[in-house]
């Protein structure tokens, strides 16, 4: 019987510990333990399933895999990590929300195209994340928390795009709450 301890990164909640936990069970493994808090797995194996196999599907759930002598194949890029998103999303953010700070009056930022291009960076680097996250979550069949992030983020993006192309007002705007959401959570992460 072989111990393995990994550090799984990308685990934000009990659910997302429960799909690693899950999935490691099918894949055979016995005595497992998965805290989503600082990331450590360890469980036990009993057949001669190779290591870089069951890595690489709880990759394929969403997160990544060290330890045990195995590092993840994903090499840092950007925006790799929470914190790179949130410096990212920050600025838009901080535009989106200028024009509801009372006495503060700047016409184009009431322009919805405007705040249309402003919001578009915040939620395709969000879409990115809690999307795929949601989807694998969904598909795996134990929703975590990221699919009501995306959930939440997608309806107000839909419904502020949708007042933005039949031009209903700025009562039909909440792209703000969109870069919110996604921003604020990053942070959380």
């Amino acid at each position: 019987m072989e111990k393995v301890q990994w550090k799984v990164a990308g685990m934000t909640c009990a659910n997302c510990a429960l799909t690693v936990n899950k999935y490691l069970q099918q894949q055979g493994a016995k005595a497992v333990v998965v805290n989503p808090i600082d990331g450590d797995v360890s469980f036990e194996l009993t057949e001669s399933q190779p290591l870089q196999q069951i890595a690489k599907g709880v990759e394929s759930l969403g997160y990544k895999v060290e330890g045990n002598g195995f590092t993840s194949a994903q090499q840092k890029v950007f925006l790799s990590t929470n914190m790179h998103r949130f410096w990212f999303c920050l600025p838009f953010t901080i535009v989106l929300m200028l024009h509801m700070i009372p006495g503060v009056h700047i016409p184009f930022l009431m322009n919805p195209w405007i705040q249309l291009a402003l919001v578009l960076p915040v939620f395709i680097i969000g879409m990115r994340f809690f999307g795929r996250s949601a989807v694998k979550s969904i598909r795996n069949g134990v929703p975590n928390m990221n699919v009501l992030i995306a959930l939440g983020s997608a309806a107000a993006f839909i419904y502020s795009l949708t007042g933005t192309i039949l031009n209903l007002g700025p009562a039909y705007l909440f792209y703000e709450t969109t870069a919110n959401i996604m921003t604020l959570v990053f942070l959380g992460n």
